[in-house]
């Protein structure tokens, strides 16, 4: 059977939804912004797997809403839940009115940007003596392990896409709070007055060595180095290696997962099974080629 394209699964979304992409959906119900991850029969393509790590990326985004709510006056969505749910994760927060700063004429621009680097010094103004991420707790409350989660500029398909990274306890020194995605579209800016209404996407935030933060803010794109800026991808790289422990995140199981109940899709995968007669899968590894599953060493669904 044909695997269908992104475009069609647009072309045929569900009421509420805003966008799919090749890793997660966006919806609109009621007077909340729901981002969930993808589940397995979702996902456009049986060789290569959305990255993993999206549930620890959006229990860090929530722990660090709550925290900047409580601990500064940056403006931040109201974080109503986040769940897992047969295979999928979910994250909730209050809708935003809004345009983002992208949208706006250049010299509209300059005025948010005044403000915006206000923000920017109240978050240098968090430090910490720990590198980590403050207030991740487990679905009862429980403290949970701080997982830093690398941005997108360090970690793709070509380098760790399902790690996560956990500070080592006996590294110490002066690190401060760091969005790691403060570009443009992050910003979301009442039109008509011009204030910044939120600052959204803090799933790669926390306590970080402080020349982790890069001014993306300050031109239109992505979070990431464009030709004539300087490129830190390795010295990011080499500090979560030096300092960190790297955790590699499973995937979520769904519902016959956790029964233990087989069930084949579509593409022939077989899901529901015990690891060792699991189908193996495909997916990139760090120096770009194919491997298998078993060959990567971790559960590839």
């Amino acid at each position: 059977m044909r695997l269908v394209t992104n475009q069609e699964l647009n072309e045929h979304r569900e009421p509420g939804c805003l966008a799919v992409l090749t890793d997660r959906k966006y919806l609109h119900v009621g007077n909340s912004c729901i981002k969930r991850t993808l589940r397995r029969h979702e996902w456009i393509s049986s060789r290569v797997s959305p990255p993993s790590t999206f549930p620890q990326r959006w229990k860090n985004d929530a722990a660090i809403l709550q925290y900047l709510a409580t601990h500064t006056n940056i403006p931040v969505p109201r974080l109503q839940c986040v769940f897992e749910d047969d295979g999928a994760f979910y994250h909730c927060t209050e809708l935003v009115e809004g345009v983002t700063m992208d949208s706006l004429s250049e010299g509209d621009k300059k005025v948010v940007i005044q403000e915006l680097l206000q923000h920017v010094t109240t978050l240098k103004s968090l430090r910490s003596d720990t590198p980590g991420v403050p207030g991740v707790r487990e679905a009862g409350g429980k403290a949970a392990p701080s997982l830093l989660c690398a941005p997108e500029r360090i970690s793709n398909l070509h380098w760790k896409p399902n790690s996560c990274w956990q500070p080592r306890g006996s590294v110490r020194g002066d690190f401060v709070f760091c969005h790691n995605d403060l570009a443009q579209h992050n910003v979301i800016v009442d039109r008509d007055t011009l204030k910044i209404k939120a600052i959204i996407d803090w799933e790669f935030g926390g306590f970080w060595p402080e020349w982790f933060e890069r001014p993306y803010w300050q031109r239109p794109g992505s979070s990431c180095a464009l030709e004539g800026e300087e490129d830190d991808t390795q010295r990011c790289r080499d500090w979560l290696v030096s300092y960190c422990d790297e955790v590699v995140m499973p995937y979520l199981p769904t519902l016959h997962e956790k029964l233990g109940i087989p069930i084949r899709d579509d593409r022939g995968l077989t899901y529901g099974l015990p690891d060792s007669q699991r189908r193996e899968t495909t997916s990139i590894s760090e120096d770009g080629a194919e491997s298998t599953s078993r060959d990567l060493g971790q559960n590839t669904y």
